[in-house]
């Protein structure tokens, strides 16, 4: 049943695909094939896995990866990093990673104006000279329903997606049923052009446009 908020849950999801399969005998098989779905689905940019995330620097420090902030590591793309200081904010500007390697003294420390995106890490230069508080948005990974009782985006707005593409794997790999496969494999493709589209309209101003990733 969905849980207190009323979305739908990881059980809910996976009743719906057992009923719409005629299958309840397959529930290992159908959590397996949502779990594929959503790893799948990952590094799609859509409109519920844009973030912010804030952190702050250590003076002395240039690199922050999941030990400083955990979703750090789990960043697929960086939009912005802004430096905020006294209220205002401070764009900093991305180099290349080997540009700051090349050009970075670790003596020379003071207010961070570059970054890079390396390694599943951010690195400042200049090196922090004290702490300094940075906001990133970006797209990043959206973490499944751990548990049959929790919910999360991928079974919420993108459930429709996500069960389309479960049970085209389904009928591909356990349940070998071609017709059933081709009926899936559109339904995939009208969901996913639906919530691609949603996250293009919110990002354009009054015109769709495509990401480029």
């Amino acid at each position: 049943m969905p849980d207190r908020h009323g979305s739908p849950t990881l059980l809910d999801l996976i009743a719906e695909i057992e009923d719409d399969i005629g299958r309840a005998d397959l529930n290992a098989q159908v959590r397996t094939a949502i779990s594929r779905a959503i790893r799948h689905h990952q590094s799609e940019r859509l409109h519920f896995n844009e973030r912010t995330l804030v952190f702050v620097t250590t003076p002395g420090v240039d690199t922050y990866a999941r030990g400083d902030l955990g979703e750090i590591a789990d960043i697929y793309a960086v939009d912005t990093l802004v430096l905020i200081e006294n209220d205002q904010p401070w764009p900093l500007h991305r180099a290349p990673e080997s540009s700051i390697e090349r050009r970075q003294d670790a003596s020379d420390q003071s207010r961070p104006c570059r970054f890079s995106f390396f390694d599943r890490s951010i690195r400042l230069d200049p090196v922090p000279d004290a702490a300094y508080t940075l906001r990133l948005s970006g797209h990043v990974k959206t973490p499944g329903p751990a548990a049959d009782g929790d919910t999360s985006p991928w079974v919420d707005d993108a459930g429709t997606l996500i069960a389309a593409w479960a049970k085209r794997h389904l009928a591909q790999n356990v349940l070998r049923d071609p017709v059933l496969a081709q009926i899936q494999d559109g339904a995939v493709r009208s969901a996913f052009n639906e919530l691609r589209g949603r996250a293009n309209r919110a990002a354009s101003a009054d015109q769709i446009r495509a990401w480029t990733l």
